[in-house]
């Protein structure tokens, strides 16, 4: 829930950003028009007033007292103003053409000249010249001709009047038009410092927001610092723990090495008595491999010893009768040496004696054919065994292909995963690329023509973020596979360890996949050390059956060669005496040698077993190293972004605390403010460029900015009131200073675009270390595990040890049995050999 309101907030401020962006880019567009309209305006009008200036002193002519011209000179001079007047007269509209105006002024200081002379000469001329007064007439008529002229400059400067008038209201409606967009700008300036702050509250409450969720993020931190706390006790506790259990596994070997010797001279005794040692270390290892097995052979055993037993009684009943039927030879032979009459009873007695000698035999050669059998059957069941183990084999390596295929998979999905990422980043850059070319642009280009291509950007912007979340939700479904696939390996774990639960002959095996995955490897060197053994047991196997063979045909030769046996028997007894000190001697050197056996195998397996829990827990210590520095380096970031933030709140209450009403300031003052205003945009822009946190300083700036706005329109205003050129360059001021608040507002959407994404990148590294510390968590489990399993093990090991050496017990007393009765029918044949030789 907590990532959804994250995600949900961070949406939200970015979608307050794109509408700010858009409002500024609107309102940009019509201002620099105003501004350009307002300008070509006062342009006209200064041209205007200018022209007035120049016609107002040049329509006033004073006459002076020029020099007197010649005649023919006034002519030249009133010809020349005749065509001037001409051109005057055509032009007399086109009043801004330049020499229009030269024209007029040469013209009207020529006829000033010409009256002044002509009234000069009408004087000396009536004072006594009468010759002259055909030219005084002519004069006249001229003087007539000028009055006209007169009349009509006078009329063009009447008109030249009206047309000022005219200029002057124009100029007047310019001024009150001016007065008029100035007031809307200033209205429309006002509303925007008003969405300005609005923006800024938001602003505020979302620094507020990402305050909050810091504070999570320490909290939560705080969790991980104490699990890995108590993780790193337990490493430490475990480090002691394989200190010791090293010490052990010194000693163990210091034991092993002495075992060794003692092993190599028992090796040198047992060469002695090496059949009857392999018969029990095949019966041991078997007994060791399968319980079932074992179970099974104890069953058949038991058979055979109740069939054996009954056989033993069947030949004590058999002997008893021999002993009945030898006091009654012994009565015939008195009877026959009383009474040499009975002689065919004799030889009848003889016969059936005969008949049972045959009997035997054939009874002897019926427990040979079992033999055989079950020498067969245990070939069958090594067969099976042998079968069984492959298939396990097999199942190991379709298990690792398995695995291997899956972890390609997950590598594949990183890499797309990774190269998505780039790319996005790529589009990102390039749209911070488009927005300060579009800022650099010249205000002549189309704002509509960015407008569109902003839009295209932000739609390809949006089509990769589906893209991206597409990606990241096939990136979960696969990551849900391997979980899948991972149950399914460990099922078919659990198969494996039911299927050797069932088969005691994969014990070891099983132990060992279950102990580490990692050590198939291990388990096909143990297969292949458990297919020689089998073979060596083989090779033992036909050895004992040949020796049996051969034991057989000795006891055939021997049941056949009856006198050979007769004088033998007295050395057999001697020999029986011997062999059963042997053997008792034996079976207590094979007892200490199982001990001896069983004790050096445990030792192996468990130093097998240390040792690859001591790879495991270095793997493990290398982590929790890699961890805690993580950790550590997440909470100097967690604890740097607090300090910033608390800063900059505070920074934020000091400029809010400042007073807005500076419209009644001086010039000077307005100056010095602005200078300082600057100074601390630079210091800020310096800081941002080394500071990750951005976000509140560029709020900051935001403020600061929106204050000196406000400072400029008020100095702007109280300008124009005073002087029209002074507005002048105070506009110009105010527009460069308003592409600098531009260019600061486009610094701080994009500083506060990778403050969203720094926080992004945060919670997913608390993320990853929340999976690391449950891996932990888990491999602790699986490890206690492990450890409950091999106690079980063991004690079934020891309950398979008892079992084994009550079986062994068993079978020795039933071979003492067997000698036992192996000597009485001895004495029954050396009591019938002796009466065979009596008779």
């Amino acid at each position: 829930m907590a990532d959804s309101s994250k995600k949900e907030k961070i949406a939200a401020a970015k979608k307050k950003l794109k509408q700010f962006q858009q409002k500024g880019s609107k309102t940009t567009a019509p201002k620099k028009a105003k501004t350009s309209d307002i300008k070509d305006r006062e342009v006209d009008t200064s041209v205007n007033l200018k022209a007035e200036e120049e016609i107002k002193p040049k329509n006033t002519v004073k006459p002076e007292n020029g020099t007197q011209n010649s005649p023919p000179e006034r002519l030249q001079a009133y010809e020349d103003q005749h065509n001037s007047y001409s051109v005057s007269e055509t032009k007399q509209f086109n009043w801004f053409d330049p020499t229009r105006t030269t024209a007029s002024t040469e013209s009207l200081h020529q006829l000033s000249q010409q009256i002044n002379g002509l009234l000069a000469e009408s004087q000396t001329h009536m004072n006594g010249d009468d010759d002259n007064n055909s030219s005084i007439a002519e004069l006249e008529k001229r003087n007539q001709e000028l009055a006209a002229l007169l009349e009509k400059h006078s009329q063009a400067n009447e008109q030249l009047n009206s047309q000022l008038q005219q200029t002057k209201s124009y100029s007047q409606n310019l001024q009150n038009q001016l007065d008029q967009e100035r007031n809307n700008f200033d209205d429309r300036y006002k509303k925007e410092i008003g969405t300005l702050k609005e923006q800024l509250q938001v602003h505020i409450q979302t620094i507020g927001i990402l305050v909050a969720e810091k504070t999570e993020l320490q909290s939560q931190l705080g969790q991980s610092q104490r699990i890995s706390e108590q993780r790193l006790q337990e490493l430490e506790e475990t480090s002691g723990r394989l200190k010791a259990s090293r010490q052990k596994v010194s000693d163990l070997e210091k034991n092993v090495s002495s075992s060794t010797q003692s092993s190599h001279q028992h090796e040198k005794i047992s060469r002695e008595t090496s059949k009857e040692v392999d018969r029990l270390k095949l019966e041991l290892y078997k007994a060791n491999k399968s319980k079932e097995e074992f179970q099974q052979q104890v069953s058949e055993l038991k058979e055979k010893l109740t069939f054996k037993t009954s056989e033993c009684s069947g030949l004590d009943q058999s002997v008893s009768d021999l002993k009945k039927k030898l006091e009654m030879a012994e009565l015939y032979a008195h009877q026959l040496s009383s009474e040499s009459e009975n002689s065919q009873e004799t030889v009848q007695i003889l016969a059936q004696l005969q008949q049972e000698k045959g009997d035997l035999l054939i009874k002897i050669q019926q427990y040979e054919e079992t033999f055989q059998k079950m020498s067969e059957e245990r070939d069958q069941i090594s067969d099976q065994y042998q079968q069984y183990v492959t298939q396990i084999q097999r199942q190991a390596e379709d298990q690792q292909q398995q695995v291997t295929s899956l972890a390609d998979e997950r590598s594949k999905l990183l890499t797309r995963q990774h190269d998505l990422e780039t790319i996005v980043h790529e589009l990102q850059q390039k749209l911070l690329n488009v927005d300060e070319q579009q800022q650099q642009a010249p205000v002549e280009v189309d704002v509509s023509q960015f407008l569109d291509e902003i839009s295209q950007l932000k739609a390809e912007q949006q089509d990769l973020k589906t893209r991206h979340e597409a990606q990241i939700r096939d990136n979960a479904q696969l990551s849900r596979f391997l979980e899948e696939k991972e149950e399914r390996i460990n099922e078919l774990e659990t198969t494996v360890n039911t299927l050797g639960e069932e088969a005691g002959d994969k014990a070891h095996l099983l132990e060992s996949i279950q102990s580490d995955k990692t050590a198939l490897s291990r388990a096909l060197t143990q297969n292949k050390d458990l297919k020689n053994q089998l073979a060596e047991l083989q090779s033992t196997f036909v050895k004992m059956s040949n020796d049996n063979m051969e034991l057989l045909t000795k006891l055939q030769s021997g049941e056949h060669s009856n006198g050979e046996i007769q004088s033998k028997l007295a050395q057999q007894e001697d020999e029986l005496t011997d062999i059963k000190q042997i053997v008792s001697r034996k079976d207590s050197e094979i007892n200490d040698l199982k001990k001896q056996m069983e004790m050096l195998r445990r030792e192996e397996f468990q130093q097998e077993q240390i040792n690859d829990r001591l790879q495991h827990y270095e793997a493990q210590a290398q982590l929790v190293d890699t961890l805690q520095n993580e950790l550590r380096a997440s909470q100097d970031m967690v604890d740097a972004l607090t300090t910033q933030s608390s800063e900059l709140r505070q920074m934020l209450i000091k400029a809010a605390e400042i007073p807005s009403n500076n419209n009644e300031d001086k010039n000077g003052e307005t100056e010095t403010q602005r200078d300082q205003v600057l100074d601390s945009l630079s210091m800020t822009i310096k800081q941002l460029e080394s500071e990750r946190n951005v976000l509140m300083s560029n709020l900051k700036e935001q403020r600061d900015l929106s204050d000196k706005l406000g400072v400029k329109i008020s100095d702007l205003q109280e300008d124009v009131l005073r002087n029209k050129q002074d507005d002048d360059d105070n506009e110009r001021v105010g527009r460069g200073e308003f592409e600098q608040l531009k260019t600061a507002m486009t610094m701080i959407q994009d500083k506060y675009t990778k403050v969203m994404k720094d926080k992004a990148e945060l919670t997913d590294k608390a993320d990853q270390l929340e999976h690391l510390v449950t891996q932990l968590q888990g491999e602790t489990d699986t490890i206690g595990e492990y450890i409950s399993l091999y106690h079980h093990q063991r004690a079934l090991l020891q309950q398979r040890e008892s079992q084994k050496n009550e079986y062994i017990g068993h079978l020795a007393r039933d071979r003492e049995e067997l000698q036992v009765s192996h000597l009485i029918l001895t004495t029954i044949l050396y009591i019938k050999k002796t009466f065979s030789a009596a008779i």
